[in-house]
């Protein structure tokens, strides 16, 4: 399921791509969490699972080539193993300037080994109409994050 996933976001970026003749355009972000509530935290057998929503500010580069700071609402899921190995997924959604985009992450840890993946989801409105992205993220701390995210813009 989550190739599929990764695969459909792939050829929504290539056919933006295509139809726009536009290159990916990198943007290094951050994300800083200012809130959480409906925390959640279950344990099934060696495993804990976390989860609760989530507020916090995201950085956005938008196609005129500025880079504002949106306000992010989410919910976020997170499966811990007793080896310190751990998995998590969220999705946000971030509003600026009257318009909001979506955005969807999946990161892993097993090891020292970190992978993770973070790609926006839907068409977006108002200012942010029209924004495709994806790319990878990484926690600076307990609240916040780094990311580099590739935008097309299409109008």
């Amino acid at each position: 399921m989550k190739q599929i996933f990764l695969y459909t976001s792939l050829a929504a970026m290539a056919l933006a791509v295509t139809t726009t003749g536009a290159a990916p355009e990198r943007c290094d972000g951050t994300v800083q969490l200012t809130g959480q509530s409906n925390f959640q935290m279950r344990q099934a057998g060696t495993q804990t699972f976390v989860e609760f929503d989530f507020t916090g500010l995201h950085d956005i580069c938008l196609a005129d080539h500025s880079v504002v700071n949106g306000i992010v609402e989410g919910h976020l899921v997170q499966r811990i193993s007793a080896n310190g190995d751990f998995s998590l997924t969220f999705d946000e959604v971030l509003s600026y300037n009257g318009g909001t985009l979506g955005y969807r992450g999946e990161g892993s840890l097993t090891g020292a080994n970190w992978q993770s993946n973070v790609m926006t989801v839907g068409l977006g409105t108002g200012p942010l109409a029209g924004i495709h992205g994806q790319g990878t993220f990484v926690f600076t701390g307990p609240a916040s994050l780094t990311d580099v995210i590739y935008y097309v813009y299409t109008p």
